[in-house]
Protein backbone atom coordinates (compact mmCIF):
# COMPACT_ATOMS: atom_id res chain seq x y z
CA UNK A 1 0.00 0.00 0.00
CA UNK A 2 1.77 3.58 -1.24
CA UNK A 3 2.44 5.25 2.05
CA UNK A 4 0.15 8.35 1.35
CA UNK A 5 -2.94 5.57 1.38
CA UNK A 6 -1.70 3.95 4.91
CA UNK A 7 -1.86 7.65 6.45
CA UNK A 8 -5.30 8.48 4.84
CA UNK A 9 -6.45 5.04 5.92
CA UNK A 10 -5.30 6.20 9.57
CA UNK A 11 -6.57 9.30 9.37
CA UNK A 12 -9.90 8.48 8.30
CA UNK A 13 -10.60 6.06 10.85
CA UNK A 14 -9.25 9.05 13.62
CA UNK A 15 -12.07 11.15 12.15
CA UNK A 16 -14.69 8.42 12.08
CA UNK A 17 -13.78 6.11 15.05
CA UNK A 18 -11.25 7.09 17.39
CA UNK A 19 -9.21 10.30 16.97
CA UNK A 20 -5.95 8.98 19.28
CA UNK A 21 -6.46 5.66 17.29
CA UNK A 22 -2.41 5.93 15.91
CA UNK A 23 -1.24 6.26 19.58
CA UNK A 24 -3.08 3.04 20.30
CA UNK A 25 -2.40 1.58 17.40
CA UNK A 26 1.88 2.21 18.04
CA UNK A 27 1.57 1.45 21.51
CA UNK A 28 0.22 -2.24 20.81
CA UNK A 29 2.65 -3.03 18.00
CA UNK A 30 5.77 -1.70 20.19
CA UNK A 31 4.48 -3.68 22.75
CA UNK A 32 3.16 -6.88 21.48
CA UNK A 33 5.46 -7.32 18.12
CA UNK A 34 8.63 -5.51 19.41
CA UNK A 35 10.33 -8.67 20.86
CA UNK A 36 10.78 -11.37 17.78
CA UNK A 37 12.11 -7.77 15.09
CA UNK A 38 13.75 -5.51 17.87
CA UNK A 39 14.03 -6.70 21.31
CA UNK A 40 15.96 -9.42 19.86
CA UNK A 41 18.38 -6.85 18.76
CA UNK A 42 18.66 -4.57 21.53
CA UNK A 43 17.76 -7.05 24.38
CA UNK A 44 21.22 -8.58 25.22
CA UNK A 45 23.03 -5.08 24.88
CA UNK A 46 24.19 -4.12 28.71
CA UNK A 47 22.23 -0.69 28.64
CA UNK A 48 19.51 1.26 27.26
CA UNK A 49 21.88 4.04 25.98
CA UNK A 50 23.58 1.07 23.88
CA UNK A 51 20.46 0.15 22.50
CA UNK A 52 18.91 3.46 21.44
CA UNK A 53 22.53 4.05 19.34
CA UNK A 54 21.98 0.03 17.98
CA UNK A 55 18.41 1.01 17.39
CA UNK A 56 19.50 4.25 15.32
CA UNK A 57 22.49 2.40 13.65
CA UNK A 58 19.52 -0.11 12.58
CA UNK A 59 16.36 2.44 11.86
CA UNK A 60 19.00 4.49 9.49
CA UNK A 61 20.49 1.62 7.51
CA UNK A 62 17.31 -0.15 6.89
CA UNK A 63 14.40 3.21 6.42
CA UNK A 64 15.72 5.71 3.99
CA UNK A 65 13.04 7.49 4.63
CA UNK A 66 13.32 8.18 8.43
CA UNK A 67 16.14 9.81 10.17
CA UNK A 68 16.75 8.92 13.94
CA UNK A 69 19.25 10.04 16.39
CA UNK A 70 20.09 11.57 19.86
CA UNK A 71 20.60 15.27 21.12
CA UNK A 72 22.88 15.15 24.19
CA UNK A 73 21.88 17.19 26.86
CA UNK A 74 23.86 17.73 30.61
CA UNK A 75 20.91 15.65 32.93
CA UNK A 76 18.60 14.10 29.42
CA UNK A 77 19.17 13.16 26.25
CA UNK A 78 16.44 13.60 23.39
CA UNK A 79 15.95 10.98 20.89
CA UNK A 80 14.65 12.59 18.00
CA UNK A 81 13.39 11.35 14.56
CA UNK A 82 13.16 13.61 11.24
CA UNK A 83 11.82 12.34 8.16
CA UNK A 84 8.78 12.59 5.61
CA UNK A 85 9.50 16.67 5.87
CA UNK A 86 7.93 16.69 2.31
CA UNK A 87 5.04 15.09 3.37
CA UNK A 88 3.91 17.54 6.05
CA UNK A 89 1.00 18.83 5.04
CA UNK A 90 -0.51 15.08 3.82
CA UNK A 91 -3.29 14.26 5.57
CA UNK A 92 -2.16 11.44 8.34
CA UNK A 93 1.49 12.88 9.08
CA UNK A 94 0.30 13.54 12.78
CA UNK A 95 -1.06 9.69 13.07
CA UNK A 96 2.53 8.97 11.90
CA UNK A 97 4.31 10.74 14.42
CA UNK A 98 1.96 9.35 17.27
CA UNK A 99 2.67 5.37 15.60
CA UNK A 100 6.27 6.24 15.65
CA UNK A 101 7.00 7.89 19.07
CA UNK A 102 4.76 4.96 21.14
CA UNK A 103 6.45 2.51 19.36
CA UNK A 104 9.92 3.95 20.58
CA UNK A 105 8.20 4.53 24.46
CA UNK A 106 7.23 0.98 24.45
CA UNK A 107 11.04 0.08 23.32
CA UNK A 108 12.62 2.15 25.80
CA UNK A 109 9.88 0.53 28.81
CA UNK A 110 11.64 -2.72 27.90
CA UNK A 111 14.38 -1.39 29.84
CA UNK A 112 12.66 1.03 32.42
CA UNK A 113 9.76 -0.69 33.39
CA UNK A 114 5.95 -0.34 31.89
CA UNK A 115 5.11 2.78 33.55
CA UNK A 116 8.19 5.09 32.92
CA UNK A 117 7.14 7.92 30.81
CA UNK A 118 9.15 10.37 28.95
CA UNK A 119 9.74 13.60 30.51
CA UNK A 120 8.73 15.45 27.55
CA UNK A 121 7.02 14.01 24.05
CA UNK A 122 8.31 16.51 21.12
CA UNK A 123 5.59 16.64 18.07
CA UNK A 124 5.93 18.47 14.98
CA UNK A 125 1.34 18.43 14.87
CA UNK A 126 -0.85 21.78 16.11
CA UNK A 127 -2.86 19.64 18.37
CA UNK A 128 -2.82 16.22 20.24
CA UNK A 129 -6.52 14.15 21.52
CA UNK A 130 -7.07 15.08 25.15
CA UNK A 131 -6.72 11.65 25.84
CA UNK A 132 -3.25 11.77 24.99
CA UNK A 133 -2.24 14.43 28.10
CA UNK A 134 -4.44 11.69 30.15
CA UNK A 135 -1.99 9.12 29.34
CA UNK A 136 0.86 10.66 29.76
CA UNK A 137 -0.18 12.79 32.96
CA UNK A 138 3.71 13.58 34.26
CA UNK A 139 4.96 14.53 30.78
CA UNK A 140 5.03 17.84 29.12
CA UNK A 141 3.98 17.88 25.41
CA UNK A 142 5.22 20.15 22.93
CA UNK A 143 3.54 20.98 20.13
CA UNK A 144 4.69 22.60 16.81
CA UNK A 145 8.28 21.03 17.10
CA UNK A 146 10.63 21.05 14.48
CA UNK A 147 11.15 17.56 14.86
CA UNK A 148 9.34 14.59 17.41
CA UNK A 149 11.65 13.28 19.78
CA UNK A 150 11.29 12.18 23.41
CA UNK A 151 13.35 13.53 26.45
CA UNK A 152 14.79 10.41 28.53
CA UNK A 153 16.82 11.53 31.66
CA UNK A 154 20.38 10.28 32.00
CA UNK A 155 19.56 8.46 35.30
CA UNK A 156 17.77 5.79 33.29
CA UNK A 157 20.29 4.88 30.64
CA UNK A 158 22.22 2.35 32.57
CA UNK A 159 19.52 0.45 32.95
CA UNK A 160 19.33 -3.06 30.99
CA UNK A 161 16.43 -5.00 29.41
CA UNK A 162 13.56 -6.55 31.90
CA UNK A 163 12.46 -8.80 29.03
CA UNK A 164 12.22 -12.22 29.30
CA UNK A 165 14.78 -12.99 26.57
CA UNK A 166 17.25 -12.56 29.31
CA UNK A 167 16.30 -14.69 32.05
CA UNK A 168 18.79 -17.31 32.00
CA UNK A 169 19.62 -20.59 34.34
CA UNK A 170 21.64 -20.33 37.77
CA UNK A 171 24.46 -19.03 37.95
CA UNK A 172 25.98 -22.31 39.05
CA UNK A 173 24.54 -24.12 36.36
CA UNK A 174 27.03 -25.90 33.06
CA UNK A 175 27.31 -23.41 30.78
CA UNK A 176 26.60 -25.84 27.24
CA UNK A 177 28.57 -23.58 24.61
CA UNK A 178 27.19 -25.25 22.11
CA UNK A 179 23.69 -23.68 23.05
CA UNK A 180 25.33 -19.97 22.70
CA UNK A 181 26.31 -18.46 19.46
CA UNK A 182 30.09 -17.35 18.45
CA UNK A 183 30.17 -13.74 20.56
CA UNK A 184 28.37 -15.18 23.44
CA UNK A 185 30.78 -18.36 23.26
CA UNK A 186 34.12 -16.40 22.70
CA UNK A 187 32.61 -13.87 26.33
CA UNK A 188 32.22 -16.93 28.37
CA UNK A 189 35.79 -18.18 27.54
CA UNK A 190 37.86 -14.74 27.78
CA UNK A 191 36.00 -13.29 30.98
CA UNK A 192 38.56 -15.05 33.33
CA UNK A 193 41.06 -12.95 31.78
CA UNK A 194 39.59 -9.84 32.33
CA UNK A 195 41.08 -8.81 35.87
CA UNK A 196 45.15 -9.38 33.90
CA UNK A 197 44.42 -6.22 31.71
CA UNK A 198 43.12 -5.84 27.95
CA UNK A 199 42.35 -9.56 26.64
CA UNK A 200 44.47 -9.03 23.12
CA UNK A 201 42.97 -10.61 20.06
CA UNK A 202 45.27 -13.32 19.55
CA UNK A 203 44.66 -14.20 22.67
CA UNK A 204 40.67 -13.85 22.15
CA UNK A 205 41.27 -15.92 18.46
CA UNK A 206 43.55 -18.91 20.26
CA UNK A 207 40.80 -19.93 22.73
CA UNK A 208 38.16 -20.83 19.92
CA UNK A 209 40.36 -21.91 18.14
CA UNK A 210 40.19 -19.53 14.49
CA UNK A 211 42.72 -16.59 13.26
CA UNK A 212 42.11 -12.73 14.18
CA UNK A 213 40.51 -12.11 10.27
CA UNK A 214 37.90 -14.82 11.07
CA UNK A 215 36.96 -13.85 14.83
CA UNK A 216 36.53 -10.13 13.38
CA UNK A 217 34.17 -11.60 10.53
CA UNK A 218 32.41 -13.80 12.45
CA UNK A 219 31.61 -11.19 14.99
CA UNK A 220 30.49 -8.44 12.73
CA UNK A 221 27.72 -11.18 11.64
CA UNK A 222 26.50 -10.71 14.77
CA UNK A 223 26.70 -7.09 14.52
CA UNK A 224 29.12 -6.73 17.09
CA UNK A 225 33.00 -6.37 17.29
CA UNK A 226 35.75 -7.19 19.08
CA UNK A 227 36.33 -3.85 21.35
CA UNK A 228 32.74 -3.67 21.53
CA UNK A 229 32.30 -7.22 23.15
CA UNK A 230 35.20 -6.53 25.76
CA UNK A 231 33.61 -3.16 26.71
CA UNK A 232 30.66 -4.70 27.22
CA UNK A 233 32.43 -7.71 29.28
CA UNK A 234 34.15 -4.90 31.45
CA UNK A 235 31.17 -2.74 31.82
CA UNK A 236 28.82 -5.48 33.02
CA UNK A 237 31.17 -6.84 35.71
CA UNK A 238 32.32 -3.53 37.05
CA UNK A 239 27.88 -2.56 37.11
CA UNK A 240 28.07 -5.89 39.04
CA UNK A 241 31.01 -4.68 41.94
CA UNK A 242 29.42 -1.58 42.00
CA UNK A 243 26.05 -2.75 43.15
CA UNK A 244 26.93 -5.95 45.10
CA UNK A 245 30.17 -4.47 46.89
CA UNK A 246 31.71 -1.25 48.95
CA UNK A 247 34.42 -1.84 46.36
CA UNK A 248 36.07 1.78 45.67
CA UNK A 249 36.16 2.99 41.87
CA UNK A 250 39.66 1.89 41.35
CA UNK A 251 39.42 -1.09 43.23
CA UNK A 252 36.90 -1.79 40.80
CA UNK A 253 39.09 -0.84 37.97
CA UNK A 254 41.66 -3.06 38.48
CA UNK A 255 39.30 -5.75 39.08
CA UNK A 256 37.90 -4.98 35.29
CA UNK A 257 41.54 -5.00 33.74
CA UNK A 258 41.98 -0.99 33.60
CA UNK A 259 45.35 0.47 34.24
CA UNK A 260 43.62 3.59 36.18
CA UNK A 261 39.77 4.38 37.13
CA UNK A 262 40.16 7.21 34.44
CA UNK A 263 39.44 4.97 31.89
CA UNK A 264 37.02 2.63 33.37
CA UNK A 265 34.62 6.18 34.40
CA UNK A 266 35.30 7.17 30.27
CA UNK A 267 33.96 3.70 29.40
CA UNK A 268 30.74 4.24 31.91
CA UNK A 269 29.97 7.87 30.16
CA UNK A 270 30.36 6.03 26.50
CA UNK A 271 28.18 3.30 27.80
CA UNK A 272 25.82 4.63 30.47
CA UNK A 273 26.35 8.29 29.88
CA UNK A 274 27.20 8.45 33.53
CA UNK A 275 30.12 7.88 35.51
CA UNK A 276 30.45 4.92 37.77
CA UNK A 277 30.18 7.14 40.64
CA UNK A 278 26.95 8.05 39.79
CA UNK A 279 25.73 5.05 38.38
CA UNK A 280 26.24 3.61 41.68
CA UNK A 281 23.84 7.03 43.45
CA UNK A 282 21.21 7.10 41.18
CA UNK A 283 20.65 3.13 41.84
CA UNK A 284 20.91 3.26 45.54
CA UNK A 285 18.60 6.32 45.43
CA UNK A 286 16.24 4.52 43.15
CA UNK A 287 16.40 1.50 45.81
Amino acid sequence: MPLERAWALFDDAARREWEDIAWHVGNFVGEHNLHAQLVNKLSNLPTLLQALRRLILLINAEASHLRLGIIEGYEEILLYGTGYFDLRDQTGFAGSQAYQLEVYIALIQQFTGRNWQPKRIGICGLSVPGSVYDRYPNTEIRLRQPFSYLAIPRNRLHEKCDSDLLDSASPTALVMTNELNFPETLAFLITPFLPHGYPSVQLASSLVDVSPRTLSRKLSQHGTGYQALIDELRFNRARELLLETDASIREIATATGFSDQANLSRLFRRVAGQSPRQFRRNVCEAS
